[in-house]
């Protein structure tokens, strides 16, 4: 899977798919623009999608969602 990218989405309410960055790496951990309470506020789901690599060449999920969930605060 050289050639594709796992992209974090976070989905806010009434808004559209904001993305939080690359998953890399087999721990799958992502640093955040800012801190959780503010990057995740108003966030009840995140989504990982396949897509190009690099990630999407558009801002939003181009390819299929491989993933998704609640965001729950545990902090």
């Amino acid at each position: 899977m050289s050639d594709a990218s796992l992209e974090l989405w976070a989905l806010p309410r009434g808004g559209k798919p904001k993305s939080l960055g690359l998953i890399s790496g087999n721990k799958g951990v992502l640093q955040l623009a800012a801190v959780a309470d503010k990057a995740l506020a108003d966030v009840p789901m995140l989504a990982v999608s396949l897509e190009p690599k690099g990630g999407s060449p558009t801002g939003s999920p181009t390819g299929p969602v491989l993933y998704s969930g609640p965001c729950v605060k545990d902090w």
